[in-house]
């Protein structure tokens, strides 16, 4: 029987994480689900210690030898699901097990794209990470933002301008479809193959896979819900390159070029190691590979250096740079200047009064909840933990209130 949602994971060198994320998900007892492992690890490691699970049907295992590319390992996964639905997630994530019934729901109303919300995180023990505003980092925890249970349909056209105004990048701040986290039609994914000659291009998975898809899904709909729980290991990118900040800068040691031959970085975006230009530099990636050339006509250019610096100011004077080099005399301007200080303010500045700062006070005055539930040592103990946390909190499934929306 075909399975209703494949989970794909496309993995390397984190067996001990990879092998509970797979055991999580098999200890269900749902045979509609089916779990695909893409191993490019150094060794074969993972291969033994998932052989004990080989017998059951829902998992699919495929090891792949390095030399190859993480994107290689990305389409490989992808490849090699058989659901009528795929989700994405890492090796040290886990999902909620009412996704399957968002799926089925998703299915029965002809929706080609559901996105959950990201707001149940779970840290592993010793993730090197620095602690939150509210917690200290002790590893082992399950965090649960409040999440409001509302349902939505998305127009994709005004997502991508957003997206393109606020610098091609961040776009985890605008409704779009996601691979990552995400559940998509597979059908749709097989014609962006069709079509480009690969699933996914680019350097990041996430930003390009969710402009493409929003050129060939015609219905993406968004549950504020978590359908997934992102991991945090002590070997993510999110740790090593987001929270700690110790990669070097140069764009030319970045992981992501690695075993991907000559790869042309955009030309709109700074030469700077750092999320935001891997993630403008896919975005661009995708426009081109979909003919939408009249949507790089709305890029803004200083959202993005603003973005940048933001995120990290050690990167200031190399955007600085970047900037000068763009003018004949080689040098910053004060027009230069005044619309990278109009940028800060109209992006992140007043998304951080609007949204963090909010949303901070929110939490200290009990308007909102957060919830944080410790001593959980793998994903599969937190997946148990938020489904009774769902449970004694919310009550309804998610189906309620999925079937409280009529997709049109």
């Amino acid at each position: 029987m075909k399975p209703l949602l494949s989970i794909a994971i496309a993995t390397k060198n984190r067996q001990t994480y990879c092998r509970s994320a797979v055991e999580s998900i098999l200890s269900l007892n749902n045979y509609s689900i089916q779990v695909i492992v893409q191993d490019n690890s150094d060794d074969r490691n993972l291969e033994l210690l998932l052989e004990k699970h080989f017998d059951d049907s829902r998992l699919i295992y495929n090891y792949t030898a390095p030399p190859f590319s993480s994107i290689d390992n990305f389409n490989a996964a992808i490849g090699l699901a058989a659901g009528e639905y795929v989700c994405l997630i890492g090796d040290d994530d886990g999902i909620n097990p009412e996704i399957i019934d968002a799926t089925i729901w998703a299915k029965e109303n002809d929706v080609d794209a559901l996105t959950g919300s990201l707001s149940a995180n779970y840290t592993w023990e010793n993730t090197g990470a620095p602690g939150t505003f509210f917690t200290k980092n002790v590893g082992s925890n399950l965090s649960v933002l409040q999440f409001s249970a509302r349902v939505y349909q998305v127009n994709l056209e005004d997502s991508l301008k957003k997206l393109m105004a606020n610098g091609c990048t961040n776009y985890s701040e605008f409704d779009f479809p996601k691979l990552y986290h995400g559940i998509i039609r597979k059908s749709i994914l097989d014609k962006i193959k069709e079509d480009t000659g690969d699933y996914l291009k680019g350097l990041s998975p996430d930003i390009y896979s969710a402009i493409a898809l929003s050129c060939y899904v015609n219905k993406l709909v968004v549950i504020d819900y978590p359908l997934t729980i992102p991991g945090v290991c002590g070997q993510s990118t999110t740790v090593s390159e987001g929270q700690v900040k110790k990669h070097s800068k140069k764009i030319e040691d970045a992981p992501h070029f690695r075993d991907r031959g000559d790869y042309v970085w955009s030309k709109e975006v700074p030469r700077i190691y750092c999320v935001q230009t891997i993630w403008a530099d896919s975005g661009f990636a995708a426009l081109r590979e979909m003919g939408r050339s009249d949507l790089i006509q709305l890029f803004d250019q200083y959202m993005l250096f603003a973005n940048i610096i933001y995120a990290d100011k050690s990167l200031k004077n190399m955007v600085y740079k970047h900037i000068a080099d763009l003018n004949s005399t080689k040098k910053l301007t004060l027009r230069n200047r005044i619309k990278l200080n109009q940028a800060f303010l109209k992006g992140p500045i007043f998304k951080f009064i609007t949204k963090r700062a909010v949303g901070r006070l929110k939490i200290i005055l009990k308007i909102s909840k957060f919830k944080n539930i410790n001593d959980l040592p793998t994903i599969n103990e937190a997946m148990l933990a938020l489904t009774d946390y769902l449970k004694e909190e919310y009550q309804k499934p998610v189906h309620y209130y999925l079937n409280r929306y009529l997709p049109k």
